[in-house]
């Protein structure tokens, strides 16, 4: 049906004429959306790389100022996280337990010392 209207509209003799230069302008129209496309995709890879450079930068000129929110607020998200889904009451107790077990320890040390410290001064007389 297209081909008839455009035998009709065109004429027979200038038809390959107007589909050779409808491939054509096809062809750059295909060719433009590429290049578009591409351009798209490099401006969107530099923008990741200009966020890398520009740590790079602020950390050669000692501006760490950007970096450390940066891992302030993930520490803070971090934290906060372990935090509520800790149970505060057993490491408490952990502690405690630790704490304990060093002062036995400690306290194991001083004896030890003292009852040394008798026979060390007898080999010294």
């Amino acid at each position: 049906m297209i081909a008839f209207v455009l035998v009709l509209v065109v004429g027979p003799k200038d038809l390959p004429k107007v589909l050779r230069s409808f491939t054509k302008i096809t062809g750059q129209v295909r060719k433009m959306a590429r290049e578009f496309s591409k351009s798209l995709e490099d401006v969107a890879g530099e923008a990741d790389v200009k966020g890398v450079k520009q740590m790079v930068a602020d950390l050669k000129t000692g501006n760490l100022e950007d970096m450390a929110r940066v891992v302030d607020d993930k520490i803070l998200t971090d934290t906060q996280a372990a935090g509520n889904s800790a149970d505060l009451s057993d490491i408490k107790e952990n502690i405690q337990a630790v704490q304990d077990a060093a002062k036995t320890l400690s306290d194991a040390q001083a004896d030890v010392t003292s009852i040394e410290t008798p026979s060390s001064q007898q080999d010294k007389a």
